[in-house]
């Protein structure tokens, strides 16, 4: 009898183990589910950002080629501007290698460097000239081809049912399927307009040397460990990895309640390069300076302590923050990382650090040949000067000069003079710009 209870116990004990095995199964299923679903929401959500954000292009560059109002012509400038940085931000959290798209990549950067300048030109009393009215059409006949490529994938992704993620697979090629279906941006369906315009967005500072990495490569189980220091309260789950663009990548996707992240980090040194989330920031319960320290806070979480707060504004309730480092007292502009804090949360909810990638490195000969005193004399005495830094600056086209900073005021206007440390030329101004979107500088 006690042995026929044994085997009744026995079988009980194994059929119940086998209904706690499969709903533990069902349950990490359904985990690993929720993972893709939520990466393949931040994928969708970003493509149909840059959808928007290309039809946008493309309607403010109409506008602007009948507009005669300064005025208006200032507003369009400004959101094309803004439009061809955001759709950059889209393109870069796409599982998408920058060879498929390059050309797209470097057409949306010009174009915000163009109308940027356009955009200054204006300010500063100047007219649209004919030739940049030329430069506008082109630009405008560019727009709308990649739009029609854009709206033709939109149509593709948006019909059965379609999964970026089910389409990263590898192909023949070397290549994903979803990679391919970009390749009409490159293939010489869309002619890319050689710009007038070679500021700092031209090719030659796109396409540089990464200083700011060395050689050493990490292994995805050590880039696991370091995700899961960085964001210790958060479920991180590997989303593969992203070759063959300027930066090879380890993927993650990170989720804590309702908060969920996309992050990328470095497969080069193992720094976190990008981290992004879509929720929003409904009201101000934290300052725009108290967002400006958990920024500081937080980069000193992942090991960067040497930073400086060098700009910030506020927008929607995101403080914007822009950090860089410091060497020798001399802030070191082209090492910025762009940071994104909630003044709701007081969290960071966007980090880019590619600026700090291609460019960090320690420099030689920070010493300024002029000092303060005399290089304050190229600046306007009708300026009431506030502060005075020692920076190191990226030039127009290529390059780093070292400069003396002026924070100054004038007619109720901030402006930023820089005056070259080693020659006492004046390098470039700055003026500070308020708009709906917080303060540019520009």
């Amino acid at each position: 009898m006690k042995k026929s209870v044994l085997i009744t116990l026995s079988i009980i004990g194994a059929i119940f183990g086998t209904v706690i095995g499969s709903v533990l199964y069902f349950d990490k299923a359904n985990e690993a589910n929720n993972y893709k679903s939520q990466l393949e929401y931040v994928y969708q959500q970003n493509f149909y950002e840059l959808v928007d954000n290309v039809n946008n292009i493309e309607s403010n560059l109409s506008k602007l080629t009948v507009s005669t109002d300064k005025t208006m012509q200032n507003q369009y400038l400004s959101k094309v501007s803004t439009l061809s940085s955001n759709a950059q931000d889209n393109i870069s959290v796409l599982p998408i290698e920058h060879n498929a798209i390059n050309e797209t990549i470097t057409y949306l950067n010009t174009l915000g460097g163009y109308t940027s300048t356009l955009q200054a030109n204006l300010i500063d009393n100047k007219n649209l000239d004919m030739d940049e009215l030329d430069q506008i059409d082109e630009l405008l006949d560019t727009s709308k081809k990649v739009k029609t490529e854009l709206n033709k994938l939109s149509v593709m992704i948006s019909s059965n049912n379609y999964s970026i993620i089910d389409n990263l697979s590898v192909t023949s090629n070397n290549s994903s399927k979803f990679n391919n279906e970009w390749a009409s941006f490159n293939n010489g369906n869309i002619e890319y307009p050689q710009l007038i315009y070679d500021g700092p967005f031209s090719d030659s500072v796109i396409h540089k040397q990464i200083k700011g990495l060395s050689q050493n490569e990490i292994t995805q189980a050590q880039a696991y460990v370091k995700m899961q220091e960085w964001f210790k309260d958060f479920i991180v789950n590997f989303e593969g990895k992203t070759t063959g663009g300027d930066f090879d990548t380890y993927n993650y996707s990170l989720v804590k309640d309702k908060t969920r992240y996309y992050a990328q980090v470095s497969v080069r040194d193992g720094i976190l390069l990008q981290l992004n989330s879509g929720q929003e920031s409904e009201k101000e319960n934290f300052t725009e300076e108290e967002c400006c320290t958990f920024a500081l806070t937080f980069a000193k979480k992942l090991g960067l302590d040497n930073l400086e707060v060098v700009w910030s504004t506020v927008s929607d309730n995101f403080t914007y923050v822009n950090l860089a480092p410091i060497q020798s007292g001399v802030i070191l502009y082209p090492d910025e990382i762009k940071v994104k804090v909630s003044n709701t949360t007081g969290k960071v909810v966007g980090w880019e650090a590619k600026s700090w990638a291609y460019n960090h490195t320690e420099r030689k000969d920070l010493a300024p040949t002029i000092k303060k005193e005399e290089a304050q004399k190229s600046v306007s005495p009708e300026m009431d000067i506030r502060t005075v830094k020692l920076t190191l600056t990226p030039n127009e086209y290529v390059g780093e000069t070292l400069c003396w900073e002026f924070m100054c005021v004038y007619d109720s206007s901030t402006y930023y003079v820089y005056i070259d440390a080693k020659t006492g030329v004046q390098s470039q101004i700055l003026k500070v710009v308020e708009t709906d979107d917080g303060s540019l500088l520009m």
